[in-house]
């Protein structure tokens, strides 16, 4: 694959390390120019459709987490010329956990705690997302030249174990993982969820306090054993200096009780972080770890093989194991040797038994010659009971019936029963239902009853009780646009909403002033909420305090709610000097009372009088500009006109008179 370019944009530079299901290689992004890490799955796995199918979706789902404690994947493909199928992630300068391991050997309580926080904190991340890795081991966990720690791989277990290659010959539903961290359930039960991740965290975690994993042997089956049967024990039984509270999370985290463990990563990462606390360990760094050894090392320069035992676990507990490759990519296994199952083994342990020397004595002859007969009956009667379990493991031991999930209630009684079934259950989107109660089941799919093969997943649709939308109470006396916005939150257009104005003494204009039906009631799809608004309280006729005293006037307009001023100028009027004259706006106009209604008091300075002029023995015209000029109006009565002069006036010259009252004159 070196100086390939994979669908005209990545291209492979240098191979990283090399795998049983893949080829890591350095690489390089000619479209974005950056580098990236490009892992090429082999060629068994990239002619299998069904892999390509789950390993495209689980490399979306991976993708979509994006955490610094989380490799980023930035790619997926198929690149039919070259027959290869792709994933492209970031390239992380450093290297893994296993590295660090065969530098150390071991890491104190602090360092192991530093690295597994971090690991936690991504692995949470993921795990709130409903991701389970399934593989997580120290070749998995990466640790760049800052001190980060990442976790790779997310999903590619998944896709390899539901491929055909691995389900072939009866293996649907099979678990792939390596079996040194293998959960009792995988082995078991033949599925993972995010338990079963914690439960890999806390054999990490005693492998890097002591050195090795709690569980080693020269074969899969006997690990795979040890792990449902034994009980891993406390690390500080190898390492006197790990702490009580170490212990007790490596227990915690492995004990073979599915339901007695953290419930995922972020319980356990509280755990991680209480202790770090109480031991006063949270300054303390991740160690640096060298560069991988060369590509080209061979196996008998890793003294680790042992623990990176690969098992296949199929869903009736059935173990087959094989040894990793090394970096150069050779098996310690001949090529193409398939892993060998345990009838196989056990078959092969029995026949290498019967192999016998030549040139006994007679007693010696007859001792072989009785193991001659005793050996074939042996193996005929494994034989039989390999095949009276095979034919019981078909017909019955890999089914199961689904549970009847429909008397569940509750996520955690249908994890229990589910476990109990050993099926997995796939939880869909709650829906509301009229006549299922909350937590309960709607849908199931297979239906309860239905006969499947253990590891199978069950489709649970729960409901959410009946669909119904409870008036808040809060809702009243808030303004009506963030109570419409509130609204529309809770029920879309699932209830009709119909608005109302109205007045109200409490309520401020633009607020909800009722809600009908009133606040508490709840209502179902289709049905109407009237909403209310206010416009501020109803207008009544502004009081006349006209001719009372300025004071009382005040008094008078502020017990009617509105807000009264007393003009500074005062005016001529025909009440008297010192009561009102008027008001502004004028009395009986109809007003909404608040405290933002000014009226103005105008305060009477009372008739404005002045003197008559004396215009008798005047000419008619004379008198009448006089009188005008003195800011009269004149009325002009005549007698006869022979003279046209002014006989007489009324009022009389020299009295006080309104200015702009008129004044008649007699003209003869």
């Amino acid at each position: 694959m070196v100086g390939v370019l994979l669908d005209g944009r990545y291209r492979v530079e240098r191979r990283l390390a090399s795998g049983g299901m893949s080829q890591v290689y350095v690489g390089h992004d000619d479209r974005l120019d950056r580098p990236v890490a490009i892992k090429v799955m082999n060629a068994e796995l990239a002619a299998d459709p069904a892999f390509i199918a789950r390993f495209t979706r689980e490399a979306r789902a991976a993708a979509r987490i994006l955490h610094p404690n989380i490799v980023t994947v930035h790619d997926q493909g198929t690149d039919d010329h070259h027959g290869a199928v792709y994933l492209v992630m970031e390239l992380v300068r450093g290297g893994t956990l296993r590295d660090l391991l065969r530098k150390q050997h071991t890491l104190t309580a602090g360092e192991a705690l530093a690295i597994i926080e971090p690991l936690l904190t991504g692995l949470a991340a993921a795990h709130a997302e409903g991701l389970v890795h399934r593989d997580i081991k120290p070749e998995n966990i990466l640790i760049d030249r800052a001190g980060r720690v990442l976790i790779a791989d997310f999903g590619l277990a998944r896709a390899v174990a539901e491929s055909s290659h691995t389900t072939q010959s009866g293996k649907a539903g099979a678990v792939f993982g390596t079996i040194a961290y293998l959960s009792p359930e995988q082995v078991t039960k033949g599925y993972a969820d995010a338990r079963s991740d914690v439960y890999a965290v806390g054999i990490m975690l005693y492998e890097m306090l002591t050195g090795q994993p709690p569980y080693m042997g020269d074969n899969a089956v006997s690990v795979a054993y040890r792990h449902v049967n034994d009980d891993v024990p406390p690390p500080s039984e190898l390492n006197q200096q790990v702490p009580g509270l170490v212990d007790d999370l490596v227990i915690a985290a492995t004990t073979r009780d599915q339901l007695a463990r953290p419930a995922d990563a972020g319980q356990m990462l509280r755990m991680v972080r209480e202790a770090r606390g109480e031991l006063d360990l949270r300054d303390v760094a991740v160690p640096p770890v060298e560069p991988p050894r060369p590509i080209d090392a061979g196996p008998e320069d890793d003294p680790d093989l042992d623990h990176g035992l690969t098992a296949h676990v199929d869903a009736a507990g059935r173990v087959s194991g094989t040894r990793p490759q090394s970096r150069a990519g050779s098996a310690s296994e001949a090529p193409g040797t398939p892993p060998l199952a345990l009838d196989q083994r056990l078959s092969e342990d029995t026949a290498a038994g019967a192999e016998e020397d030549g040139g006994a004595t007679p007693i010696r002859a007859r001792a072989r010659g009785r193991r001659r007969w005793l050996l074939p009956l042996s193996l005929l009667l494994v034989v039989g009971l390999l095949v009276g379990a095979g034919f019981w493991w078909m017909q019955y031991g890999r089914w199961t019936n689904v549970p009847d999930f429909s008397q569940a209630r509750g996520e955690e009684e249908i994890s229990r029963m589910a476990q109990d079934a050993g099926v997995a259950v796939s939880l869909d989107p709650p829906e509301f239902s009229e006549t299922i109660a909350k937590d309960s089941p709607i849908e199931i799919s297979p239906e309860p009853g239905e006969r499947v093969t253990r590891g199978t997943t069950i489709s649970i649709t729960l409901s959410k009780g009946p669909e119904r939308y409870v008036i808040d109470e809060g809702w009243v006396g808030q303004p009506s646009e963030q109570v419409l916005s509130d609204i529309e939150a809770l029920a879309g257009d699932r209830i009709v909403v119909e608005s109302a104005e109205a007045y109200s003494e409490t309520v401020p204009a633009g607020s909800v002033a009722q809600l009908q039906p009133p606040p508490g009631t709840e209502l179902k799809p289709g049905e109407t909420l009237t909403v209310t608004v206010s416009k501020g309280r109803e207008p009544i006729p502004l009081p006349d305090v006209t001719g009372t005293d300025p004071d009382a006037a005040v008094q008078a307009l502020m017990d009617a709610g509105f807000s009264p001023t007393v003009s500074p100028t005062q005016e001529f009027s025909d009440e008297t000097a010192g009561t009102v004259a008027r008001t502004d706006p004028a009395a009986g106009t109809k007003l909404q009372p608040g405290a933002n209604v000014a009226v103005t008091i105008v305060v009477s300075k009372g008739p404005d009088l002045v003197t008559v002029p004396s215009v008798k023995g005047a000419t008619t015209d004379d008198a009448t500009a006089t009188l005008q000029e003195a800011g009269f109006k004149v009325e002009v009565k005549t007698v006869f006109t022979t003279l046209g002069l002014v006989a007489d006036q009324s009022p009389a010259g020299g009295t006080q008179a309104k200015r702009g009252s008129t004044v008649t004159i007699t003209v003869v």
